[in-house]
């Protein structure tokens, strides 16, 4: 329950506050929402890996002035921070059943229940994450072991 700047209504306050956090948070656990992947093909290890971290570098000048790169998205698999570029982006082919288990709502550790949801993945993918439950998993484009 965000509140659009500029709106005449005050923020909620004591008892109002927690009680929209307290909803905010059961609708959370109900209703969770994906995570956020980029698949793009890696310029350090050369694979297509999932990107879903971002880095930016900001460096200080001697005039006090703050100079700000773009952002790089960081591989996953290997480290290696690369400049994000138009279309860089492989598409999603295919269709993966996520194996691994979700996290507990109330205890720790992970469920006894399969996961399940089904998320698009690049052919070329060796390895995906499920959007979901966050579990690595192999991928249509892993080789197959002799």
């Amino acid at each position: 329950m965000v509140q659009q700047s500029g709106s005449d209504e005050p923020e909620p306050a004591g008892l109002a506050f927690v009680r929209m956090m307290v909803r905010e948070f059961v609708r959370d656990v109900r209703y969770p929402t994906a995570l956020t992947v980029r698949y793009l093909r890696c310029d350090g290890c050369g694979q297509v890996t999932t990107h879903s971290t971002d880095q930016r570098s900001i460096s200080i000048m001697p005039e006090r002035e703050l100079t700000a790169a773009p952002p790089e998205a960081v591989c996953d698999e290997c480290g290696h921070a690369q400049p994000r570029m138009v279309g860089d982006e492989l598409p999603a082919e295919m269709t993966v059943t996520c194996v691994g288990r979700r996290y507990r709502r109330i205890r720790a550790g992970r469920s006894r229940r399969p996961c399940g949801q089904e998320f698009a993945v690049p052919a070329t993918a060796p390895r995906v994450l499920c959007l979901w439950c966050s579990t690595v998993q192999p991928g249509p484009g892993e080789p197959a072991n002799p």
